[in-house]
């Protein structure tokens, strides 16, 4: 009897629990960040991303426009003092734009082991973002930095040429 009246009293208690839970995340508008609504429709008076940390079309233009990949050799994540001189130029760009935030995406090409490229290209987003850093961009500009392995090129073909433009670390708008 006892058994049967825990029993119960347990169900009791998890079913308003999970009322409750789920009241309340009724009443927590979730914003969409594309318009600032939640997912019923409804205005969200504080989105959870600031408006200007939100990418726009105009702004993700200027970006892309105003910085470059930065490219390196086979199994390397250390910047060349060719690369630094782009590099050099990113960091003017960046610093001379303060409104403007970027993400960096580490890549690798197509050989190697998928966790070995992962690993790879994720040196090579921290060797850009720490060089920035080094150069004066505002950590604030620097929203992540982030490997990819091979799993964004820019180039399908199996050929030195094609692999080297993977082998990269791109600036991306946020």
């Amino acid at each position: 009897m006892a058994k049967r009246w825990l029993s119960n009293l347990l169900f009791i208690l998890l079913s308003t629990g999970l009322a409750v839970a789920q009241s309340d995340l009724a009443a927590k508008a979730v914003p969409d960040q594309d318009n600032g609504k939640d997912y019923a429709g409804r205005p969200v008076a504080n989105p959870s991303v600031p408006q200007a940390a939100m990418p726009n079309p105009t702004q993700q233009q200027t970006v892309e426009q105003g910085v470059r990949d930065i490219h390196f050799a086979f199994d390397r994540s250390d910047i060349t003092p060719e690369q630094r001189a782009v590099l050099q130029a990113d960091a003017e760009w960046l610093k001379a734009h303060p409104n403007n935030f970027i993400v960096i995406e580490g890549n690798a090409d197509e050989r190697g082991e998928i966790a070995y490229n992962v690993a790879l290209s994720d040196r090579r987003a921290i060797a850009v973002r720490d060089a920035l850093l080094g150069m004066g961009v505002p950590a604030n500009q620097i929203v992540f930095a982030e490997g990819w392995g091979k799993l964004y090129p820019v180039c399908n073909q199996s050929d030195e040429a094609c692999w080297q433009q993977n082998r990269r670390a791109h600036l991306s708008p946020w």
